[in-house]
């Protein structure tokens, strides 16, 4: 299976980052000029400046929504994470028409078939409309993309927007699409974790099942069982108990998982982490403070920039060094605490053989 990567060390300096970068011109977002600065009145008095003026219009964005100074959406969190690594080549109107289009599918779908008895009956089309072939979705049901699933060559294979036009895409955008589309159809539906992996929940109103829960695998096309992921995933109760893993994220925390997620296409773009990954995380953490790819985001940073003071300082031991060593600290005992683990080789080796399963059957399947 695939995963967001969560990749720091705490003391020990394995990465040496060099990066040239050119300088983008101001631009214009929503009618206002933007440019590379975040004004101190945002950051705590600190005046950041990052490498793209979109990168910082949609954290602007982004974090109004969670400071409620702007309506709540997921759809446009998710596009603005996009727009901004590509450049502002994504367009809004078609993005909206695509998600639209979708939305009027499914509540005709459920019409149709006569399901409106059914408290779930919206998450019902949703599986249906990924599942399987039907006018609504092109008769392409949306699949399993093995290539790249951790966009390394290709970043975008992560993209929601990917998964709208090729009907494709892994574990971090098939969810965020399924979610994208619950909140355009107004169903109760929400994004959850497993270690290196997410998924979608919602309550089973109907009791159809003998869970509380229903957990969608889209990557799979099943409905799996919660004792089957936290055996398959080696999930502990204390990561359950700290809403690391299972926990089903609200939207507002949804929406901050945006952030966390602009600051990961911005190093994968920039290949940089600076003050605007920082900011990024933060603001991330202040709404969903359980989130390990903020947290590990925010390690990057501290790395990063221990690194940058040592090669200042003459690699020699200063007081920023100790401050930036126990910041760096602080955010390992964090996910210490919250019960994240590196993944074990035989877990990883497990995963990988039901990747090749899955793989094997879309195979035969499609």
């Amino acid at each position: 299976m695939d995963s967001f990567v969560i990749q720091f060390v705490e003391t020990k300096w394995k990465y040496c980052l060099v990066a040239t970068f050119c300088v983008l011109s101001l631009s214009v977002v929503n009618g206002q000029t933007i440019d590379t600065k975040i004004l101190p009145g945002l950051t705590g008095g600190v005046q950041i400046e990052t490498q793209s003026p979109l990168y910082n219009a949609a954290f602007l964005e982004i974090s109004d929504m969670l400071d409620d100074k702007q309506p709540l959406s997921i759809k446009r969190a998710v596009f603005l994470t996009e727009w901004a690594y590509l450049d502002g080549k994504l367009d809004y109107e078609e993005f909206c028409k695509t998600i639209d289009n979708a939305a009027d599918f499914i509540e005709k779908f459920i019409k149709a078939n006569g399901m409106e008895k059914y408290k779930t009956a919206k998450n019902m089309a949703l599986i249906e409309y990924f599942f399987r072939p039907y006018s609504g979705n092109d008769h392409k049901p949306f699949i399993y993309d093995f290539s790249d699933v951790e966009g390394i060559e290709d970043y975008t294979k992560q993209f929601v927007s990917k998964v709208m036009q090729t009907h494709s895409g892994q574990c971090r955008s098939l969810p965020m699409y399924y979610r994208v589309l619950a909140e355009a159809v107004d169903a109760e539906a929400y994004i959850a974790y497993a270690p290196r992996h997410v998924f979608i929940r919602y309550r089973d109103e109907d009791n159809f099942y003998s869970e509380e829960w229903v957990n969608v695998e889209l990557t799979t096309h099943q409905l799996v069982p919660e004792f089957a992921i936290k055996e398959g995933f080696e999930i502990t109760e204390k990561a359950i108990e700290n809403k690391l893993y299972l926990h089903p994220l609200t939207a507002k925390e949804t929406v901050a998982v945006q952030l966390a997620d602009l600051a990961f296409g911005y190093w994968a773009k920039y290949k940089f982490c600076d003050d605007f990954t920082w900011l990024c995380a933060n603001k991330s953490l202040e709404y969903y403070p359980q989130h390990p790819k903020a947290l590990a985001t925010k390690g990057n940073y501290l790395e990063s920039a221990i690194i940058k003071r040592l090669a200042y300082n003459g690699y020699g031991i200063d007081e920023q060094i100790l401050f930036l060593e126990s910041q760096l600290k602080m955010v390992s005992e964090q996910l210490e605490h919250l019960g994240w683990e590196d993944m074990s080789e035989e877990l990883e080796a497990e995963l990988n053989k039901v990747g090749e399963d899955v793989k094997r059957e879309q195979e035969e399947k499609f």
